[in-house]
C-alpha cells in the first residue's frame, strides 16, 4: 500500500486540541486590522474542500447563505499527521490534506458559534461510534471520510444527528506542537512535580511551567500521568476520565494565549496562521468577510465560556466479543445536540423558581419535593381548586422556563401564557401521575406534544383558583427569590411533615400544605477549577 495511504488508527487528544485552537487563532487573527492585508494574502493560497452541494447527493451538504449574527454550525475534522499527507495539486485541499478518500477522520467536531448570545460550544464526536453511512455499509464515523472524502462524512454527521451544518474545516494534527511554540508555548501550574516515563515528560518543580510544543504534546497525551505527593510518586491521571478533563482544561489554558497574544501581537498573529496555513482546509463558501464578521462578534469572548459537551455512549461488541465499537444513548444526547439543532433550553432546572400549586396536597407535596430534588427551586405551595388536566401557566418572559418545568411532567402538560400570571405556575390536576428523573424529552418533542395540545379544557383563573402571586411571603422571602417564580398546581390529600430533598430543604405544616420555609440547604455548585490555572495570589504566564 502506497505511504499516502496508510492510515494510523491511534487516536489523540492532542490532535481534537488543535483543531479547536486553529480555528480560534485564526478567527482571532482576522480581527486586528493590522493584519488583514497579510491574512488575505494567505487566504488567497488556500486551496478550498471541494462540497458538492447539489451533485451526487440531490441536496445541500452544507447551508452557507447565512445571515451576520445567526449562530453557525462548523464541522471540524482532524486526519492523522503519520499519513504523510504531501501538498499536491489537484483534489486535494491545502497543504495535501486529503479530502477525496484517502484518510480516516481521527477527529470529529460540532463547533457552534452563536455571536448573538456570545456563546461557543465544542462537541467531540467519537471516531469509533458506529453509524449508518449513506449509500455504504454500516461502520465507524470516522471510515466515512475515507469512503468518500469530506461529502460523504458531512452527510453522515447531518443524518446521523439530525444537525445542519455551515462549514467545513480539515486539518493535519502535524501543526501542533508549531501551533503551541507559535504562542511562545503555553503556560500551565503545577502544584507537585510530574512525570511520564513513557513519554519522557518530566516536570520537575513545582509552580507556574511555560510549555513549548513538544512538552504540551506530552502532557496533554500522557497516560501515566504521575505527581510526587507527600513524598511518593503517585499515578493521579491514569485513567480516561482523569486525561480528558486535562485535556479539556489545557484547551482553554491554550485558548487563553491564543486570544490574549491575537489581541494584543499582530506580528505573532501571521506567525501562527503561518503555522496553521499548510495543514488547514475549508469548505470554498467560507469567506474572509465571515471570520472577520465571526471575530468581532467574539472579540471580548473568554475562554472560560467556551462550553464543552460530549456524547453519551456505551460499548459494541461482535458475537465473538471483540471491540466493535461504541454507539450513542438515543435520549440521553437530545439535550446536547439540541444546542446545535438551535432547540434548546434557555433555562436549566437550577435558573428556574416555581410555586407549586394544587388541590390533592399530597400530591402538591410530591411534586414540590420531586422537582426540587431535580434543581428547580420551589418557593411555595398553594391550595387551589381541583382541576381535570395539569397546566403550566407562565407570565412574560418566563415561555423558556415554563416548557424546562413541562419535561419533567408526567403527563405532558398544557402550556398557557397568561399576564395575570407572575412568573410560571404549574398547576397540577387529577391527571398527574409524578416527575420524570429519568428520561426526559427533549426540548423539541416536548414543544412539539405541548403545541399538538392547545387549548386546556379548564383555564385556571390565577385570582380565584390558586391566589395572587404574592401570597405566602414568607416563604418566598425564605428563598431569596422575591416575586418571580414558578408555581406548580396539583391535586390533594394530606399530611404535614418534611422532606430533606439535598438542594433544598422544604418545611410544610398545616392542612393546605402552605409552605413555612423553602430555603436552600447548599451554595450554588462552584464551577470546577480549570488544572494548570495558578492558585489565588499566584500568577502564570
Amino acid at each position: 500500500m502506497p505511504d499516502r495511504q496508510k492510515v494510523a488508527l491511534r487516536r489523540t487528544w492532542p490532535q481534537r486540541l488543535v483543531v479547536l485552537a486553529t480555528l480560534v487563532v485564526i478567527v482571532s487573527a482576522v480581527a486586528s486590522a493590522e493584519t488583514v492585508n497579510y491574512v488575505e494574502e494567505l487566504w488567497e493560497e488556500y486551496e478550498p474542500v471541494q462540497i458538492p452541494n447539489t451533485v451526487q447527493y440531490g441536496r445541500e451538504l452544507l447551508r452557507t447563505d447565512t445571515e451576520p449574527g445567526e449562530p453557525v454550525n462548523f464541522l471540524v475534522v482532524g486526519t492523522d499527521s503519520s499519513i504523510g499527507a504531501q501538498p499536491s495539486a489537484g483534489a486535494d485541499g491545502a497543504g495535501g490534506v486529503a479530502s477525496g478518500g484517502r484518510a480516516l477522520a481521527d477527529v470529529i467536531m460540532l463547533v457552534r458559534l452563536d455571536p448573538a448570545a456570545k456563546s461557543a460550544w465544542v462537541l467531540s464526536i467519537p471516531r469509533d461510534l458506529w453509524a449508518e453511512i449513506p449509500g455504504a455499509q454500516d461502520h465507524k464515523i470516522n471510515s466515512a471520510l475515507l469512503i468518500g472524502g469530506a461529502p460523504l462524512l458531512i452527510d453522515t454527521v447531518r443524518s446521523m444527528f439530525a444537525v445542519e451544518i455551515n462549514h467545513y474545516v480539515e486539518m493535519d494534527f502535524a501543526a501542533f506542537e508549531q501551533v503551541v511554540d507559535t504562542l511562545g508555548g503555553v503556560p500551565v501550574w503545577f502544584p507537585h512535580p510530574v512525570r511520564d516515563r513513557r513519554l519522557a515528560f518530566y516536570i520537575e518543580t513545582p509552580g507556574c511551567h511555560v510549555l513549548d510544543g513538544e512538552q504540551a504534546l506530552h502532557y496533554v497525551r500522557s497516560r501515566n500521568y504521575t505527581e510526587f505527593i507527600d513524598g511518593r510518586w503517585r499515578v493521579t491521571g491514569g485513567d480516561d476520565f482523569s486525561r480528558i478533563a486535562r485535556q479539556q482544561d489545557f484547551m482553554v489554558l491554550a485558548l487563553d494565549r491564543a486570544i490574549s497574544r491575537g489581541a494584543r501581537n499582530p506580528t505573532t498573529i501571521v506567525g501562527m496562521i503561518n503555522a496553521g496555513a499548510a495543514f488547514v482546509a475549508f469548505d470554498e463558501d467560507l469567506t474572509l468577510g465571515e471570520l472577520v464578521s465571526l471575530a468581532q462578534d467574539f472579540s471580548d469572548f473568554s475562554a472560560d465560556n467556551l462550553q464543552r459537551e460530549s456524547l453519551e455512549v456505551y460499548t459494541l461488541f461482535w458475537p465473538d466479543g471483540r471491540y466493535k465499537g461504541e454507539a450513542a444513548y438515543t435520549r440521553a444526547n437530545e439535550s446536547v445536540l439540541d444546542v446545535f439543532r438551535g432547540v434548546t433550553d434557555s433555562a436549566s432546572p437550577s435558573e428556574v423558581s416555581l410555586r407549586v400549586a394544587g388541590f390533592n396536597e399530597f400530591k402538591r407535596a410530591d411534586a414540590a419535593a420531586a422537582l426540587a430534588g431535580e434543581g428547580f427551586r420551589v418557593v411555595e405551595s398553594l391550595a387551589s381548586t381541583a382541576i381535570p388536566e395539569t397546566v403550566v401557566m407562565h407570565g412574560p418572559d418566563h415561555a423558556d422556563a415554563a416548557m424546562t418545568v413541562a419535561r419533567y411532567l408526567d403527563p405532558v402538560p398544557y402550556v398557557v401564557a397568561d399576564t395575570d400570571v407572575e412568573g410560571v405556575v404549574v398547576v397540577l390536576g387529577a391527571d398527574y401521575r409524578g416527575v420524570l428523573f429519568l428520561a426526559q424529552e427533549p426540548t423539541s418533542v416536548v414543544r412539539e406534544r405541548v403545541e399538538a395540545r392547545g387549548r386546556p379544557p379548564v383555564v385556571p383563573d390565577p385570582a380565584a383558583d390558586f391566589g395572587p402571586a404574592t401570597s405566602n411571603a414568607a416563604a418566598r422571602a425564605a428563598s431569596g427569590v422575591g416575586g418571580e417564580g414558578v408555581a406548580v398546581t396539583l391535586g390533594s390529600s394530606a399530611v404535614g411533615g418534611a422532606v430533606d430533598t439535598g438542594a433544598l430543604a422544604v418545611t410544610w405544616t398545616g392542612f393546605d400544605g402552605a409552605f413555612v420555609a423553602a430555603q436552600s440547604s447548599e451554595a450554588d455548585p462552584v464551577p470546577r477549577a480549570i488544572q494548570g490555572r495558578p492558585p489565588a495570589g499566584e500568577s502564570c504566564g
